[in-house]
C-alpha cells in the first residue's frame, strides 16, 4: 500500500491503518514501512508484537491515541489525541554498553530537525526536548540483547502537539501558529520532521560515531552551569558522557551521575498562551 496523500497520516487514521503502507522519502530509513492505528496500548509495544509475528525492520508506528503510553523507567505518559505517538523498530549490531547511545542520537535528531524550523528546542537530561523550558516531548528506547549485542531496537517518541498537556508541559501547534511558523502546520509535518530526524541521528552515528553525536547534543543542552540540589550538598552541570551519564561539579571534584539518578525539573512557562489551544 503506498499514500501519497499530503496529508497521509491523517488518511492512514481514516482508514484505522493496520497495514504497514510506505512513503517514497529519500530522508527516511531505506525501505522503511508505518502502520497507523487509531488506538494502541502502545506504540512501542505494538512493534514488539509485530516483530514476534514476522514483520521486518525498519518499521514505524504511529497512534492517533495511546492506552497505555509509557516514558523512561516505567513512568506513564498521557496519550490524548492530537499528540504525536511514533516508534520504529529497527535492526542493529550495537554493542549492548553503548545502548545509551540511542537515547542521545534520537535526542539530537529529533531537535536538530525542529530547529531548522525555527523552533528553539533544548534538550533535559537525558530524554525530553524542552521548549521554553516546559517539556514538549520525551524518547523511550527498548533492546533485545543477545550475546552483548544489541540485535533489534525500538525507539519510542512521544511530542505534544495539541493535545492536553500537564503544567509543565507544552504545545507544540499553538507555539508554530504564534510564531507564523507555517512549514510545521500538521501532526502530519511532525512526524515527518520526526522520523527525518531519527534517521539522521542514526546515519551519523553509524559514520562519525558517537563523538560527534555528543557534541550535537551538548549543543541544545539546557543545563550548562545550572546549580542542581544533591543528596548531601549542591553541584554545577558541566556536561553530559558519551554514555549519556550526568557529569556534576562539587566542591572542585567531577560526580558521574547515572540517567535517573536525579531529575532536572522545568521551568515555569515564559508565555502561558503557549500552553493551551483556544
Amino acid at each position: 500500500m503506498t499514500q501519497r496523500d499530503q496529508d497521509w497520516l491523517t488518511s492512514a487514521w481514516e482508514t484505522d491503518g493496520v497495514e504497514p503502507f510506505t512513503l517514497a522519502r529519500p530522508d527516511w530509513f531505506q525501505g522503511l514501512q508505518i502502520i497507523a492505528p487509531k488506538l494502541t496500548t502502545s506504540t512501542n509495544s505494538l512493534l514488539w508484537t509485530l516483530l514476534k509475528k514476522g514483520y521486518s525492520p525498519p518499521l514505524a508506528a504511529i497512534a492517533k491515541q495511546q492506552s497505555a503510553g509509557r516514558g523512561q523507567r516505567g513512568r506513564q505518559w498521557d496519550s490524548d489525541q492530537g499528540g504525536l505517538y511514533l516508534s520504529i523498530l529497527l535492526d542493529l549490531n550495537l554493542a549492548a554498553e553503548n545502548a545509551p547511545h540511542l537515547v542521545l542520537l534520537s535526542a539530537w535528531g529529533i531537535a536538530y530537525g525542529l530547529q531548522r524550523h525555527q523552533i528553539p528546542v533544548q534538550l533535559k537530561w537525558p530524554n525530553d526536548l524542552l521548549l521554553n523550558g516546559r517539556k514538549l516531548g520525551g524518547i523511550k528506547t527498548e533492546t533485545k540483547i543477545s550475546q552483548n549485542t544489541i540485535q533489534t531496537a525500538v525507539i519510542g517518541v512521544g511530542i505534544n502537539w495539541s493535545n492536553p498537556v500537564p503544567e509543565t508541559g507544552i504545545q507544540l501547534k499553538p507555539f508554530c501558529q504564534q510564531q507564523g511558523i507555517t512549514s510545521l502546520a500538521t501532526l502530519t509535518d511532525l512526524a515527518e520532521i520526526t522520523l527525518a530526524g531519527l534517521t539522521l541521528g542514526w546515519q551519523r552515528y553509524q559514520h562519525k560515531g558517537i563523538g560527534p553525536i555528543r557534541a550535537g547534543y551538548l549543543d541544545f543542552f539546557a543545563h550548562h552551569q545550572q546549580v542542581i540540589q544533591l543528596p548531601q550538598e549542591q553541584g554545577i552541570i558541566q556536561s553530559v558522557t558519551e554514555l549519556g551519564e550526568l557529569v556534576v561539579l562539587v566542591k572542585d571534584q567531577r560526580q558521574i551521575l547515572p540517567p535517573g539518578a536525579i531529575s532536572l525539573g522545568y521551568d515555569q512557562p515564559i508565555n502561558e498562551n503557549f500552553l493551551h489551544t483556544d
